[in-house]
């Protein structure tokens, strides 16, 4: 008997990977949207809001999922958080919880659930970055240093559950990714650089993404994809590094074209680096 996947899908090229990479490997697979996803229609997906998680609850108890994962990008208020954390821990505090607390509220779904909650890495471990030169140039040994202390400070900002990409010039820090994503990062670099802030000069500017200390593999990892390079190269990024293991590569064919292209260095670290 076919296990039985409960997808829920955020936003972003990672979902259309993980259904193909689903249904490969023979689930049967029940969709559960955050937003509108034109591109999912064919798939009858169940969509839903983040205001009444049990409806999503009860479209997974239907189904008999045995498996649970969860892709793509959600932005989540504060509101939502307040009501995510009411709902599943009831009554008590009702104050909003950071990503480490999210983490937490992906257990509880499980268990309302009955389903098992699996990550991304594990219907699809083809997607995840492995260790070594991805793309680009070869890195030269400073840009090796510089690759490995920005992964070592996205490692620190996450300890403290920011976000998980930081932006380095050398040994100096740039910028640290916030509640506002990646992509925003990437924009303040590129506006820092325009008013002379930063130079990438003698020390290119570095991105770095990594997983934050202790967080579950199965919801969250870090990602970078097509977009992300092109943003970075608009910002001036001249070095990708991604925690090898624990990040994953979306379109991965079309990450590598597009950074060879723009003469970007894309490097797999080790968490032993970071």
């Amino acid at each position: 008997m076919a296990e039985r996947l409960a997808l829920i899908a955020g936003s972003g090229a990672l979902v259309p990977e993980v259904i193909a990479a689903a249904r490969n490997r023979g689930y049967e697979l029940r969709l559960l949207t955050l937003g509108r996803r034109r591109d999912l229609r064919n798939l009858d997906p169940v969509p839903f809001s983040l205001a009444d998680p049990q409806s999503a609850v009860d479209a997974i108890r239907a189904f008999g999922a045995t498996s649970l994962v969860m892709a793509g990008g959600v932005s989540i208020s504060d509101v939502a958080r307040e009501r995510l954390a009411r709902f599943f821990r009831g009554g008590g505090r009702t104050d909003a919880v950071g990503d480490a607390g999210l983490s937490g509220l992906a257990t509880d779904l499980a268990r309302l659930t009955g389903a098992r909650l699996v990550g991304v890495h594990e219907i699809a471990p083809e997607l995840v970055a492995p260790e070594g030169h991805l793309a680009g140039p070869e890195p030269t040994d400073p840009q090796r240093d510089a690759a490995a202390y920005a992964l070592s400070l996205a490692r620190r900002a996450g300890g403290l559950d920011l976000g998980q990409a930081v932006v380095v010039a050398g040994r100096r820090a740039i910028a640290a990714e916030d509640i506002a994503g990646t992509d925003a990062l990437l924009a303040r670099v590129q506006r820092f650089r325009r008013l002379g802030l930063s130079a990438n000069g003698a020390s290119p500017l570095v991105l770095a993404k990594c997983a934050k200390p202790d967080q579950p593999m199965y919801v969250d990892l870090p990602a970078i994809g097509p977009v992300t390079v092109v943003r970075a190269r608009r910002a001036g990024i001249g070095v990708i590094a991604v925690q090898a293991g624990a990040t994953l590569l979306i379109e991965r064919a079309r990450l590598v074209a597009i950074a060879d292209g723009a003469g970007i260095t894309i490097l797999g670290l080790a968490a032993a680096d970071a």
